[in-house]
């Protein structure tokens, strides 16, 4: 039932996705022209929160607290995930590149900017996360 001791399997669909976007800011930075450095950092920065919230979320939907497949209960988890994710993001990449621990000037204004955000993100979440829970789905009963 675990992929590695610790790492529960349930968690897989919701960590790929949000690892993936992670590669995809990452790529983008790149593809615009920032320097490989900080395409790595936007990277990971995105990449972990956005990971670990999707797995917490892949998890939630396993153990029945959250229902599968269903709109409303991912737009509202990813409406307090998301900004906070995209917060530590930010953060993160600003102190790694500028060296001093930072927040965005208008907090509330990006927090709330980012719940808006968020709901495009769910919708995508969500699509993702429901064709790749299935596949797994598919593969461990043709493998029992």
């Amino acid at each position: 039932m675990r992929i590695r001791e610790g790492f529960p399997k349930e968690a897989v669909p919701g960590a790929f996705v949000g690892l993936a976007a992670g590669l995809v800011a990452g790529g983008l930075a790149a593809l615009v022209g920032q320097p490989l450095g900080w395409a790595f950092v936007t990277t990971v920065a995105l990449g972990l929160p956005l990971g670990a919230f999707g797995g917490v979320f892949s998890l939630l939907v396993a153990a029945g607290r959250l229902p599968s497949g269903r709109f409303a209960p991912v737009a509202l988890y990813w409406l307090a995930a998301f900004p906070l994710a995209r917060l530590i993001h930010e953060v993160t990449v600003g102190l790694v590149l500028t060296g001093r621990l930072r927040t965005p000037p208008d907090l509330a204004g990006f927090l709330a900017y980012q719940g808006i955000v968020s709901l495009g993100w769910a919708i995508g979440f969500l699509w993702l996360h429901e064709r790749i829970a299935v596949r797994l789905r598919a593969r461990a009963t043709a493998a029992r």
